[in-house]
């Protein structure tokens, strides 16, 4: 992501019970924030401390579907994603 702003990752289907880890890091210093929602919308977890790194780990309840969004709030950046036990 090399945009100032907010960007919606693809949505990645997760087993009940297993932990999954996302998370982002830049290769500025900018103020980045990760959110991860279930297929409801509802908002299950986030990282909104400053700088560019983040980090959110779900445990899901039942399996299903998690969007992410990254938000960059603090100027270009390129920022990495990834996920950690994604099935």
């Amino acid at each position: 992501m090399k945009d100032k702003g907010e960007r919606r990752l693809p949505v990645l289907s997760f087993t009940a019970g297993k932990e999954f880890e996302a998370t982002t890091d830049g290769t500025k210093n900018t103020d980045v924030h990760l959110y991860v929602y279930d297929a409801a919308g509802k908002e299950v977890g986030k990282d909104d401390s400053p700088g560019p790194k983040c980090s959110v780990k779900v445990t899901p309840a039942k399996d299903g579907k998690y969007k992410f969004v990254i938000k960059n709030a603090g100027g270009d950046n390129t920022v990495t994603f990834e996920v950690k036990g994604a099935e």
